[in-house]
């Protein structure tokens, strides 16, 4: 008995630790998966707040773009464009003038003949410096090709020196750039500029002490340029008065003296200028007398005179080839009323 008692013992210590083995077994066996018992863990990515390291190159602001023109070469058409009275409200041009500009710009001029009255003379020199500053700055959009020689080429009108003795040198004030080849006292108002077959010459019809005069020492002088003339075939001659008016302001034009006007006439003809262009009278015009071409280009702004035909806003775009020069005359909203060619 007691040997048995001993077995079972034993027995039973073994049966016991076989139990114990088979519990760890099950708790460290591997699991049945039950679909939906996983979780995964969910990465979350931290954004960097901070600003990203500075680059080489600063940033870049928002700067306008103009658009250069290149020089023509030779034997392409080229391009000017005449404005005429836009006469300062004010300070400031007026809006239309402004429009005005924007649609001529179009055009890419190489040269703009701007014809007297570009502003409204006010009373005192510092009114009129600001007055020439800002007529400046409005039509400064008629960027000219760079071509070594001047491209805003004025002359000057009754409204722009009537203040006083000292107005026309405000004027020549405002253009420094003008050449100073004309005669004795009337440098940078009367001048010749020549650029790519084409000479241009300003007169003075509107000094204060002489007013719708071309006098003595300028026809002297302008006929020495018309006949010292071998390498352009096209003469353009600009002024402020019409030879030849057609409203209001005949008797109040170059035909106050007329056995003076008449001389200057003949030298046009004599030899074979191409234009005479003019404002003064605001109102479009073209006519031909005695063979020779006059264009009334008399308001880029100005009010518009009625009854006398031409009555609108305009422009002239005159285009240059190596055989003609061909005269376009544009509205404000840039729409064609007249066109014309001289050979």
């Amino acid at each position: 008995m007691q040997f048995h008692f001993r077995s079972l013992t034993r027995l039973g210590h073994t049966l016991a630790l076989l139990i114990t083995m088979l519990a760890l077994m099950g708790a460290c066996g591997p699991a049945v998966a039950r679909p939906g018992s996983l979780v995964l863990p969910t990465a979350v990515i931290a954004l960097a707040t901070a600003p990203l390291p500075p680059t080489a190159l600063p940033p870049v602001a928002f700067i306008p773009t103009v658009t250069a023109v290149p020089s023509p070469t030779p034997g392409q058409p080229w391009r000017f464009v005449i404005l005429g009275d836009t006469r300062t409200q004010g300070l400031d041009p007026p809006e239309v003038t402004s429009q005005i500009v924007v649609q001529a710009a179009a055009a890419h001029p190489a040269m703009v003949l701007a014809v007297g009255d570009l502003i409204n003379a006010l009373n005192t020199p510092d009114e009129v410096r600001q007055q020439w500053q800002n007529w400046r700055a409005v039509v400064a959009p008629l960027v000219a090709v760079d071509h070594g020689s001047p491209w805003l080429l004025p002359t000057p009108g009754n409204h722009d020196v009537q203040s006083g003795s000292w107005a026309a040198a405000l004027f020549t004030e405002a253009f420094p750039e003008l050449p100073t080849n004309g005669p004795a006292g009337l440098e940078r108002r009367t001048y010749l500029v020549d650029y790519r077959g084409v000479r241009f010459i300003s007169l003075d019809s509107e000094r204060l002490e002489a007013m719708h005069l071309l006098d003595d020492a300028q026809l002297t002088w302008l006929e020495t340029q018309l006949r010292n003339n071998p390498n352009h075939a096209k003469t353009i001659v600009f002024s402020h008065d019409p030879a030849y008016p057609v409203g209001p302001h005949i008797g109040s034009s170059l035909d106050v003296y007329p056995q003076v006007r008449d001389r200057f006439w003949a030298l046009l003809r004599q030899y074979g200028v191409t234009a005479y262009i003019a404002g003064h009278e605001h109102l479009y015009n073209h006519q031909v007398i005695d063979g020779v071409h006059q264009i009334i280009a008399g308001t880029s702004g100005s009010f518009v005179y009625a009854g006398s035909g031409g009555e609108f806003y305009h422009y002239v775009v005159g285009e240059v080839s190596s055989t003609s020069l061909t005269f376009t005359v544009y509205d404000q909203a840039g729409q064609q009323r007249d066109r014309f060619t001289i050979p």
